[in-house]
């Protein structure tokens, strides 16, 4: 299999899921700030020119972080992923895709949606609290466990990348959610966590 990674990117999550599940893959690594992924060749891979792309040894061709997470999850069934009643996996692979992930296009990129330095601020503001109240209802779901169904799974993979932008890229804490604070840590003591990270050069962000 390939994979196709910005380093630190939502791509980080699929590229933990290959190391967690033991699955021989090769990376490639796209530098979207550059236009690596408006190339023509690229854009054949994903219209969008986003990461991840994950390209299957049997010549298909998958975008999306949920849905790569979901199709590993199938490839290796032993691993126990996708659990009996898979509703709640759904639900929360969902929420964090749409209300997580999405979330942080405006702290990332704000100067793309407004014009003035002071809109850019005030964007970031309101995003910023409007993830509050997402970051409790994960806390919530983890509650005393160790993840987000109890056993590990491919939500905990998509919500940890999501909280190193938190910690990492906005700089920002988690005290308000002691949770997610003993989650993260808990996830960055996972080899197969600390392999992809090695992979990116990236470091834990609660080492």
């Amino acid at each position: 299999m390939k994979l196709f990674i910005t380093p630190g990117a939502c791509s980080l999550a699929p590229h933990i899921a290959l190391h967690e599940l033991g699955i021989d893959h090769d990376t490639v690594a796209i530098n979207l700030r550059k236009g690596e992924g408006q190339t023509p060749e690229y854009l054949a891979r994903n219209p969008v020119g986003a990461v991840p792309v994950l390209e299957t040894d049997d010549g298909r061709t998958i975008t999306e972080v949920m849905a790569i997470l979901l199709y590993l999850a199938q490839r290796k069934p032993e691993a126990g992923w996708i659990p009996a009643d898979a509703i709640p996996l759904y639900e929360r692979l969902s929420f964090i895709a749409s209300e997580l992930h999405k979330s942080f296009f405006p702290l990332f990129f704000g100067e793309r949606i407004v014009s003035t330095p002071e809109a850019v601020a005030e964007l970031a503001k309101t995003y910023k609290e409007r993830l509050a109240p997402r970051f409790a209802r994960v806390s919530e779901w983890l509650g005393g466990q160790d993840y987000l169904l109890g056993t590990f799974g491919p939500a905990d993979i998509y919500l940890y990348v999501i909280l190193t932008w938190w910690l990492r890229g906005m700089k920002e804490s988690l005290d308000s959610w002691p949770n997610l604070i003993f989650f993260v840590k808990r996830m960055e003591a996972r080899p197969g966590v600390r392999a992809a990270l090695e992979h990116e050069n990236l470091t834990p962000v609660l080492a």
